[in-house]
């Protein structure tokens, strides 16, 4: 077998993710792995097509295996939902997946392993403290003191959000999966969160625009769902979840400080009709739209900074007969199944990640088209031909 894996979110799966699949493919890659973002995504919100819908999808059109990044670790920060990707794919067994490709604004991989040692470098150091002082975002800080001791073409790395991403993943590698080669493959059309077409592809969030608008996406996605997530539909209870808030419950959220805690709770005080209205009003250049997003979606979850743990578990969502193969040659470095059930009675901290995420899917239920509450645990696991 040659193996790659991918980390991806694929809300939606689409003709993007198909090209990465098929680039590998060429490349000669026999087996084809994915950890996949369950209910909750990056970007502070619940994902727009079912989890399992996306991860069939992916196995029908390429790839062999999906594993989930559950909740907490799949709405959480680049670092962290990096780190638990590469440890998803890992769970598998030290060599079993031997390259991880990603998509990046730049596939100079030298540049990339370069940028990653500088975010080593940087982290807390006394220049990145006093960017974050003078009123600059984390990834905004690390930036310019990037620039400042590493040059200018080092820290556009840090500038564009797919390369951002793909330098973590680096920084993972090196921390618990030495045996994975990385291989970035450089992203071309529209940038990542650009609105428009280019030759049949388009970002993720454009077309999330257009699923929640109800226009025609058939020619940018293998396959679409009819059941989508609308975030309007639960904004409301996250919108309760910040104004209800006090210190002590933001401050033990992950990523949030006494300032972004303090900038809050005054804010919250006024009065806001929408959770938008309340999160433009929160922002500030050192406080991030998508970082605030997380914020009100960690506090109505329940998700604490004492759970962002070493991954638990590994989940399956959905295989084929390579996939099966891949299973089969697995050494299982911590307990991998299809079944929420068993992986719930391995240990305490499965329990308390496999409960989050049951909390996600039940809210992502609550902003579905049909409202239909799902069982994370009844859910069945679907095999797919070869």
């Amino acid at each position: 077998m040659k193996t790659a894996g991918i980390i991806a979110e694929f809300d939606p799966f689409h003709n993007g993710h198909r090209y990465l699949i098929d680039r590998l493919r060429a490349e000669g890659y026999t087996h084809i792995a994915i950890a996949m973002s369950g209910s909750a995504v990056q970007r502070g919100s619940l994902a727009v097509y079912d989890k399992q819908f996306r991860a069939e999808t992916a196995v029908r059109f390429g790839a062999d295996l999906v594993i989930e990044i559950p909740a907490p670790y799949s709405c959480s920060n680049a670092e962290v939902f990096a780190g638990a990707g590469v440890a998803a794919l890992a769970a598998l067994g030290e060599g079993v997946i031997g390259t991880l490709a990603f998509g990046s604004e730049t596939d100079d991989l030298s540049l990339l392993i370069r940028a990653s040692d500088a975010a080593d470098a940087l982290k807390d150091s006394e220049l990145v403290r006093r960017y974050l002082a003078s009123g600059d975002s984390y990834p905004a800080a690390v930036s310019k003191a990037c620039e400042a001791q590493y040059g200018r073409e080092v820290a556009s790395v840090f500038m564009t959000p797919n390369s951002t991403l793909a330098l973590e993943y680096c920084r993972a590698i090196r921390r618990s999966a030495p045996f994975m080669t990385p291989f970035a493959v450089k992203r071309f059309g529209s940038t990542h969160d650009a609105d428009g077409i280019y030759e049949g592809f388009a970002s993720a969030s454009y077309i999330r625009k257009l699923i929640l608008s109800g226009d025609d996406i058939t020619e940018l996605v293998p396959a679409a769902d009819t059941d989508h997530f609308d975030p309007v539909r639960i904004s409301n209870i996250l919108l309760y979840s910040l104004q209800s808030a006090d210190k002590e419950m933001l401050l033990s959220t992950p990523d949030t400080d006494e300032a972004i805690a303090d900038r809050v709770l005054n804010t919250s005080k006024g009065s806001f009709p929408s959770l938008s209205e309340l999160l433009d009003a929160c922002k500030a250049k050192n406080i991030t739209r998508a970082r605030l997003s997380r914020l009100a979606l960690h506090a109505v979850l329940r998700i604490n900074k004492s759970d962002i743990l070493p991954l638990p578990y590994a989940r399956v969502l959905a295989f084929n007969e390579r996939g099966r193969e891949l299973l089969g040659a697995s050494q299982h470095v911590i307990p991998v199944d299809t079944s929420l059930s068993r992986l719930t009675s391995s240990s305490p901290t499965a329990a308390r990640v496999a409960q989050i995420e049951q909390r996600a899917g039940l809210l992502r239920s609550l902003g579905t088209v049909s409202g239909k509450n799902i069982n994370d645990h009844t859910r069945q696991i679907r095999i797919s031909g070869y």
